[in-house]
């Protein structure tokens, strides 16, 4: 109950902070949030190009990951990321789920080669320090890990058959075809995942403007590290873990309280632009009209 009512005057709190945001700042970072939505969209179908040359349609590709990033900050465990590979394959004559689902790896291994490298530039600028974690006493805990592995595979291989399996990992591995050529991936792929990781970075800089917090680049770094590491969790959106790693990116420039409320309005934000754009997407892509589509709903 202590706590409970702790959370509620922490929410209160930082709601009342919100009265003296700068909308201009906070409408610029809605802004390009959109954009980080269409460049990530861009490079997906780029990747999915590389796979099924001339069978790709922009805008239905686009659509499909600003939906599926859409629920993403509704259901739990990045369970968008299937809506994305169902919506995708709907949309691609003759394509596989295994294959498109191959191809959004690519985009997570970038994002996770950009995030250790923007990480590791932190930790050794002492940005981000080293948090002292006493090693734990697994004791037979890997051979137990090791043996249900090794278990799965078996059950996997009899369940589907050696042939069979085969087939599916050479589908998934269509699905990271643009890697096979470093040349267009570069030229085609990596300028849109830098352009959604600039946005990225200016949505969580012009936010911190729009609470009057002047921080610096490197609290800014930090802050997008941070929030990408939350989605990690198996929450909606990160839930919770957003809010205690802002935090902490945030605790030598601004209150815990700012650094909550800031953390608040920037997920409620994103979650909304998100969401507004994924229903216009979903619309668009199975076109509906928005008074159509609140009928059938509620029927």
């Amino acid at each position: 109950m202590t706590v409970a009512v702790a959370l509620l005057g922490a929410i209160t709190t930082a709601v009342e902070r919100t009265e003296s945001l700068d909308l201009r700042w906070l409408l610029a970072a809605l802004v390009l949030q959109v954009g980080s939505l269409a460049f990530l969209g861009f490079a997906w179908r780029n990747i999915l190009a590389a796979a099924y040359p001339g069978r790709v349609p922009i805008f239905s590709v686009v659509a499909a990951y600003v939906t599926g990033a859409a629920l993403n900050g509704f259901v739990p465990a990045r369970a968008g990321e299937g809506a994305k590979v169902a919506l995708a394959r709907a949309r691609i004559p003759g394509s596989r789920f295994a294959t498109i689902a191959g191809s959004l790896s690519v985009l997570l291994l970038a994002d996770g080669v950009l995030g250790a490298g923007v990480g590791g530039a932190l930790w050794a600028t002492g940005v981000l320090p080293t948090v002292p974690v006493p090693l734990p006493n697994w004791g037979a805990a890997p051979l137990v890990v090791s043996g249900a592995l090794l278990a799965l595979a078996v059950a996997v291989v009899g369940r589907f058959g050696l042939v069979r399996l085969r087939s599916l990992l050479a589908s998934i591995l269509d699905g990271l075809m643009v890697l096979r050529s470093p040349a267009g991936y570069l030229c085609r792929v990596l300028p849109f995942q830098i352009g959604g990781w600039t946005c990225r970075i200016s949505v969580v800089y012009f936010l911190l403007h729009a609470f009057h917090i002047d921080a610096s680049l490197a609290t800014v770094l930090l802050v997008v590290v941070l929030s990408g590491a939350s989605t990690a969790v198996p929450a909606p959106g990160g839930g919770g873990s957003q809010q205690i790693l802002s935090i902490y990116a945030l605790h030598g420039t601004i209150s815990a309280g700012g650094a909550l409320s800031f953390s608040l309005v920037m997920q409620v934000g994103v979650t909304a632009v998100n969401t507004a754009v994924g229903l216009a997407a979903a619309m668009l892509l199975v076109r509906s009209r928005p008074l159509a589509a609140l009928r059938s709903a509620r029927a």
